[in-house]
C-alpha cells in the first residue's frame, strides 16, 4: 500500500509540474527554453586518450604496480570525450548526454522530447493524444549531484533536476524519466577513496596499497 501511495504521489507531482511547464505562461517558457551554453569549441582529439591514461594509472596502482598517490584529474572535456567513443547505454531515457563540471556538481544534461516525457511521467495514452508538433518538441533535461564512492562501487547522487531552465524535485524528474537510470551506479577500482569536484574538472584520491596485494577491502 505505501508503495502504491508513493507511485501515485509521484505520479501527481509529475502531473502538475507538466501541466505547469505547458500552462504556466512564464514556467513553460523556463521548462521548454533551451539553456545557455558554454561554446565547446573544438573537440579536443587527447581528451579520449588523457581519460584512458587515468585508467590505466588506477589500475596500476589498485594492484599495487604503482605507489603514487598524486590526485588524478579528468576535465569535462576528458569525460566527454570517453562517453561519446566509447560507452554504450541500452534505452536511455537521454542519450547522448553533456557532462559539465561546476562548483556545486557533476551536471549531466541532453535532449530528450516532450512526448517521451508524457508517455514515461503519465502514460502512452496522453502521449499520444498529443499533436505530433507539441510530441516532438526538444526539451532539455538536466541532472546535477555528486559522485559518491565505496565499497568498489560508484554513484551520482543527484540533488537538482532541471527541465530546460526550470528547477523541479528530483523525484519528479526521475519520474518523467521513467526511473532513475541504472547507469548512474558502476564499478570503481577500491583504490579510488573518493572523487572530488572542482570547476571544470574532477579529481580522484587514491589510497595506498601494498605491492602486489591489491587494494584493502
Amino acid at each position: 500500500m505505501v508503495t502504491a501511495m508513493t507511485g501515485r504521489g509521484l505520479r501527481i507531482l509529475a502531473l502538475v509540474a507538466l501541466a505547469l511547464a505547458l500552462a504556466g505562461g512564464g514556467l513553460a517558457a523556463m521548462a521548454l527554453a533551451w539553456p545557455d551554453q558554454p561554446d565547446p569549441g573544438l573537440p579536443d582529439p587527447q581528451a579520449g586518450r588523457r581519460f584512458q591514461s587515468v585508467l590505466a594509472q588506477l589500475l596500476l596502482r589498485d594492484t599495487g604496480l604503482s605507489s603514487r598517490q598524486d590526485p588524478l584529474v579528468l576535465t569535462a572535456a576528458d569525460v566527454n570525450a570517453f562517453l561519446a567513443g566509447h560507452v554504450e547505454v541500452r534505452d536511455p531515457p537521454v542519450w547522448p548526454v553533456r557532462v559539465r563540471i561546476e562548483a556545486n556538481g557533476v551536471e549531466l544534461g541532453g535532449a530528450t522530447t516532450l512526448g517521451r516525457l508524457v508517455v514515461a511521467g503519465l502514460g502512452s495514452g496522453l502521449g499520444q493524444a498529443l499533436p505530433g508538433l507539441v510530441r516532438d518538441h526538444p526539451v532539455w533535461v538536466a541532472a546535477t549531484g555528486q559522485i559518491v564512492v565505496g565499497g568498489g562501487r560508484a554513484e551520482f547522487l543527484v540533488h537538482a533536476g532541471m527541465i530546460g531552465r526550470q528547477r523541479v524535485p528530483v523525484a519528479v524528474l526521475w519520474r518523467l524519466l521513467g526511473g532513475r537510470p541504472p547507469a548512474l551506479a558502476w564499478r570503481m577500482p577500491r583504490v579510488v577513496e573518493r572523487v572530488d569536484v572542482e570547476p571544470g574538472r574532477l579529481l580522484i584520491h587514491t589510497r595506498r596499497v601494498r605491492p602486489g596485494g591489491g587494494s584493502p577491502g
